[in-house]
């Protein structure tokens, strides 16, 4: 069978162009925007473990662990970790670890609100409740980080902080991190929880191996930040490192982070 030219002339078919498969499938991948997967975790009294959800709010630090087994009819049991940001008054624990029952999540316009409720099934009619967002996900390309939007539980309604592009968020019990990675150089800062300006650090780079992912930040006077993301493989811990020459000036360990890596990407 012949087609023709827009000036009528007869063409073989076998003679056409095409695209090889292989060359279409790679330019269809050049033009696909880079997926990336959010892994959070919680420290839970030195064992870490993979979190629900995490909340760097005003003036603590929520976490809610994950629960061991996905069952979307019956609420399982989990670990709800606060860790206060300020000296707490005498009468206030500076750490507060509580179980609640993680219901089955609850989609609306955009926003998700799953309940917690105590473990003998009270405190329920949306009394308390994580919630998230279903728009500004890592489905979307367009965000690295899933939103947070608040915790609310029986202490209060807690608004939570949300860095979209961040490559990892995590908190210490001293200081909230950053660190935004563009594929060429990572970019670090610091939020202080005792008010004190923070750290912003440029031209960082990436290290990853089997054991951990780790992000490294230099400064013209000498100092090394080091955030160190070991796998789940590994223990799943979470450390901040800061030198100066030989001499090593701190080591904080993230009560809670989040880290957002490319889809298929450690840890």
């Amino acid at each position: 069978m012949a087609r023709f030219t827009r000036q009528g002339q007869p063409v073989s078919m076998k003679f056409q162009h095409v695209l090889p498969l292989g060359l279409a499938l790679s330019v269809l991948a050049l033009a696909a925007p880079q997926r990336y997967e959010m892994r959070s975790y919680v420290n839970v009294g030195g064992k870490v473990q993979s979190a629900f959800a995490w909340c760097d709010a005003p003036d603590r630090v929520l976490a809610v662990t994950q629960p061991v087994r996905a069952d979307p009819a019956t609420p399982q049991p989990v670990t709800l970790r606060r860790w206060l940001k300020r000296p707490p008054r005498e009468a206030d624990a500076a750490v507060l670890t509580a179980t609640y029952l993680l219901g089955t999540p609850d989609p609306g316009a955009g926003n998700i609100y799953t309940p917690l409720t105590f473990p003998d099934g009270t405190g329920g009619g949306g009394r308390f409740y994580i919630h998230t967002s279903n728009v500004e996900s890592v489905n979307d390309p367009a965000y690295r980080m899933t939103r947070v939007g608040r915790f609310r539980t029986p202490e209060g309604n807690f608004p939570c902080r949300y860095v979209p592009q961040a490559a990892f968020l995590g908190a210490t019990s001293k200081r909230t991190v950053i660190v935004w990675d563009n594929g060429r150089a990572a970019t670090y800062a610091t939020r202080n929880f005792d008010g004190t300006p923070g750290v912003y650090v440029t031209g960082g780079r990436k290290i990853t191996n089997e054991e951990l992912t780790a992000y490294e930040f230099t400064t013209k006077n000498g100092y090394r930040y080091r955030v160190e993301l070991w796998t789940p493989q590994y223990g799943g811990a979470g450390s901040l490192l800061v030198s100066k020459g030989n001499q090593q000036l701190l080591d904080e360990s993230f009560n809670a982070y989040s880290v957002s890596l490319p889809a298929g990407a450690r840890p």
